[in-house]
């Protein structure tokens, strides 16, 4: 990651003290306003705790979760109470490499540890279900120590076999305060125990064929490149530049099974739960003990997952963004495929690129990392070309399979030809009867779902929105409802104009539902599977679809953006794309790139056997520079110089350091008048960085909150997190946004957004 590392956070000021020294722990918790809290270490738990644990920290009538992040033998300090900890979480610990990198992930990011920690940590993992049991150490008229009568008329009342801490203070009518201190005494021991029910943690994975094949020279080269890192003091990271279908995965195996038997641990970074189930099956060939780690598992299922990864059951970790957090004791080598999509970065706190954190763990760690893409992002293609990484290419299919043949489909002129506002274009509809009059398959992609996107008034131009968040609902035929995709709202469609009264409204716009049902209509015999948010239902869902169609259940798959990544179909002949440019006109400056990087990606899922394969791509703007490249009409070097200048020349990243600041509530007046004074003590410590003028959010209305936002742009990453640190040495605000907060506005910090609006 370039830039400024940010120095760790400082864990609290010197506090007045007086007294004997005792066992303190600084515990980092999850709660608005609070971070590190000092608390004293009971007796029974001093011989066990350790940082890195997770403990329950009372506050007020309530037992928080926390994680202790140091422990130290000091006096009591004198200007507040300290309280006992009232427990630790049995078999939850954050090992110590891991803490660093929460550490600086809450620095650079700009939020407490204790939210960093309570972001990354699964939920289910934190709570789960610990019994603490007491048992009397000798019978009480044997204990030699010295107990006052109502101490012994408490001891007589638990029974000589062991029992569970719940249940004693019930039977003792005490307070688990009083029995930790008989415990401290030695008059009786509590001991904490993981009761949890050991989980099946439930997969559905596609067949996988033997991973064992020749490396080909390009995929011999680039092991020995990143082998090469295993007995390296500060192994330089390795972007695997390789073509769709030219082995990546292979490599990825090989690395990692080189990597096991030197008696380390791999964590492998996937972009999305449905590619979890393909990718699993082709590790666990050569890798047995491969733990696949992502949200959509339940609560038991994440916390066995951790259990097992914690225990060392695991060799080889799998897993979305938040696999990067698995509590590896050995990690020697990190792998993040697909390593430029967006999925990567965190919408919700702490907001941390899973990519960018992969490269800084792997840095503290001194371990090899690989960034594989098909199509790098351009951050990474500047690193590269800054020679901050080595750069490996796999420029061949390793079966000899030549790329797919692409075709570029005018629109404009086809709906001319065709008389009406075409969706599909002839070429694809014969291209589509072909792949099944052979007996193969066909994608095809749309990156919008539903049936159609706007329901609006022929007659006033009025459009259905939603109430929480000032957009259009999506229409869906199947369910006959509106839904916001957003905020989940959903309500039945009017038969009449709300605004005028007209009689009827018309669906604008298509999306998979209506794609699906058009290509039915063309072609009544191809048998179809639709894969999106709304076919895919169920945690597995993603897997049994993919499964029925690499089983032969159907010709075609429809679908969005999911069906573009990383899926490896051989009977697969056929790819077309709808709407190939319309992200074109998102008002982001990543778009281009987007535009470029998902349609390369979809295109390389054709012919990957040695059967050709064809590409069938529609769009009204057919000179389009990012759709040229990523059809290989044009130079994709001159593409991607291009983009680099013009990020250069409009200050956004890879070349600058780029920040949001959002500002959300129910209140219009409020939110706009918080960001006016928030830009305001923003440009007074601006420096070298350009603070634009606090404006609404592209989306001014979100989940029924208001929204602001201001942009500031520097000359480097560094140079922004020197504004941050100057915001807070002038401010008076408590927090680490360095901005006044409140229970009427929150101020949310995006360092490194991948969106501007």
């Amino acid at each position: 990651m370039s830039g400024t590392e940010p120095a760790e956070p400082a864990l609290g000021a010197p506090r007045a003290a007086l007294g004997p020294p005792v066992l303190l722990a600084e515990v980092a918790v999850d709660r608005p306003g609070l971070d590190l809290l000092t608390y004293s270490v009971p007796d029974d738990l001093a011989g066990v705790l350790a940082v890195g644990d997770c403990v329950a920290a009372p506050l007020g009538q309530q037992d928080l979760r926390g994680f202790v992040v140091s422990l130290e033998r000091r006096p009591l300090p004198t200007t507040f109470t300290v309280r006992d900890l009232a427990g630790r979480q049995f078999g939850v610990r954050v090992p110590p490499a891991l803490l660093g990198l929460a550490r600086w992930g809450a620095t650079y990011y700009r939020c407490t540890l204790g939210q960093f920690l309570g972001g990354v940590v699964p939920s289910a993992v934190k709570t789960a279900r610990m019994t603490e049991t007491v048992e009397l150490v000798a019978p009480v008229q044997g204990f030699a120590g010295a107990l006052s009568k109502r101490q012994r008329e408490l001891l007589e009342k638990l029974p000589v076999e062991p029992i569970e801490l719940a249940a004693a203070i019930i039977l003792a009518g005490t307070t688990a305060a009083t029995l930790r201190k008989l415990a401290g005494l030695g008059a009786l021991t509590i001991t904490s125990e993981d009761h949890e029910l050991r989980r099946d943690i439930v997969e559905t994975e596609l067949s996988a064929g033997d991973e064992r094949h020749p490396l080909t020279d390009e995929q011999a080269a680039a092991v020995a490149a990143v082998a090469a890192g295993f007995d390296s003091p500060a192994p330089q990271p390795t972007l695997l530049h390789g073509i769709t279908g030219s082995g990546k995965t292979l490599v990825y195996c090989e690395l990692a099974e080189r990597c096991i038997a030197s008696g380390r641990q791999v964590l492998v970074l996937l972009p999305e739960i449905g590619l979890t189930p393909q990718l699993a099956a082709r590790f666990r060939r050569r890798i047995p003990r491969t733990v696949v780690w992502h949200s959509a598992f339940a609560a038991g299922e994440r916390a066995e997952g951790w259990r097992r990864v914690a225990a060392g059951e695991a060799d080889l970790v799998l897993g979305t963004r938040s696999a990067l957090f698995a509590p590896l004791a050995r990690p020697g080598l990190i792998i993040v495929d697909e390593e430029h999509d967006p999925s990567y970065k965190s919408e919700l706190t702490p907001r941390y690129h899973a990519r960018d954190l992969a490269l800084v763990y792997a840095k503290q760690l001194a371990i090899p990392v690989v960034l594989g893409s098909a199509t790098p992002s351009l951050e990474s293609i500047a690193n590269a070309r800054a020679k901050r990484y080595q750069v490996v290419r796999l420029t061949r299919r390793p079966a000899g399979g030549a790329l797919p043949v692409p075709e570029l489909v005018d629109m404009r002129r086809e709906c001319q030809e065709q008389k009406q506002l075409a969706v599909l274009s002839r070429r694809l509809v014969e291209e589509l009867a072909t792949v099944r009059a052979r007996g193969e398959q066909a994608i095809v992609l749309l990156n919008r779902r539903g049936w159609s996107p706007i329901l609006s008034c022929p007659a006033c131009g009025f459009t259905v929105e939603c109430v929480a968040c000032a957009i259009p609902l999506t229409f869906h035929r199947g369910p006959g409802l509106l839904r916001c995709h957003y905020c989940g709202h959903h309500q039945a469609p009017p038969t009449r104009c709300p605004s005028c009264d007209h009689d009827g409204m018309d669906a604008k716009g298509v999306g998979t539902e209506q794609l699906a049902s058009l290509i039915n209509a063309a072609l009544p015999d191809l048998r179809m599977i639709r894969l999106d948010a709304d076919t895919v239902g169920t945690k597995h869902g993603h897997a049994r679809l993919l499964a029925a169609f690499a089983a032969g259940a159907a010709d075609c798959l429809v679908g969005t953006q999911m069906v573009a990544k990383g899926l490896d179909f051989p009977r697969v002949t056929l790819v077309g794309v709808v709407g190939a440019d319309r992200s074109l006109a998102i008002p982001e400056f990543r778009a281009a790139e987007r535009t470029w990087q998902l349609i390369a990606q979809v295109s390389g899922r054709a012919g990957r056997a040695d059967k050709p394969g064809r590409v069938i791509v529609q769009a009204y703007d057919v000179q389009a520079a990012a759709l040229q490249a990523a059809l290989g009409f044009a130079s994709v070097k001159d593409f991607l110089d291009n983009e680099l200048d013009l990020r250069r020349a409009y200050g956004y990243p890879p070349g600058s350091g780029l920040a949001r600041i959002l500002w959300s509530g129910p209140a219009p007046a409020k939110v706009q008048l918080a960001a006016i004074d928030g830009g305001r003590r923003l440009a007074a410590v601006a420096d070298d960085c350009r603070v634009l003028e606090p404006c609404p959010a592209g989306m001014p209305l979100l989940k029924g909150m208001h929204r602001w936002h201001v942009l500031i742009k520097g000359p480097s990453r560094g140079a922004v997190q020197r504004l941050f640190d100057r915001l807070a040495e002038s401010s008076n605000a408590t927090g680490p946004s360095g901005l006044p907060e409140s229970n009427a506005v929150r101020v949310t910090i995006d360092i490194d957004p991948l969106h501007t609006s």
